[in-house]
């Protein structure tokens, strides 16, 4: 198969994937998932699912958290979000916040700072890296005491 067939077909399968994900039924997409991993290589189908998510985030916000609230466990989305939350902790570092003191992660590889961390972090952020965060920041709120 040449290159422009094989980049062909992959934009037939993302628009399927795409397609099937905007239903947002979520029985649906598992089947279709496990059909397209027995029909064509697993690898393929994790590339295909990367694309289809940053697709969503500029063409369909509302399925693009949808599919991540949903599916957040599928091996390509946890590396996904891994990445994105090692990229927020580089960035971070090298904006010159301290780990443990302005910012810190829990098991669910979420990522806990303060209102200050986040406005740094989302600066010269794209439109997807920035819906991307959202998913695995936590935003820690002050609570400020009374006292009488």
């Amino acid at each position: 198969m040449s290159e422009q067939n094989y980049l062909e077909l992959f934009y037939i399968y993302l628009e399927r994937v795409i397609y099937i994900l905007k239903i947002k039924d979520k029985t649906l997409v598992e089947y279709w998932l496990e059909e397209l991993s027995m029909n064509i290589d697993i690898e393929y189908t994790d590339y295909l699912l990367i694309a289809a998510i940053f697709e969503l985030s500029v063409v369909d916000i509302q399925t693009f958290h949808w599919t991540l609230d949903n599916f957040f466990d599928l091996h390509p989305y946890t590396q996904l979000l891994e990445s994105v939350t090692r990229f927020a902790i580089k960035k971070l570092i090298k904006k010159g916040f301290i780990p443990g003191q302005d910012f810190s992660t829990n098991s669910q590889r979420q990522l806990l700072l303060n209102e200050n961390a986040k406005t740094v972090l989302m600066a010269d952020t794209s439109k997807s890296d920035k819906l991307l965060l959202e998913k695995v920041l936590l935003i820690h709120k002050p609570i400020h005491s009374l006292t009488l």
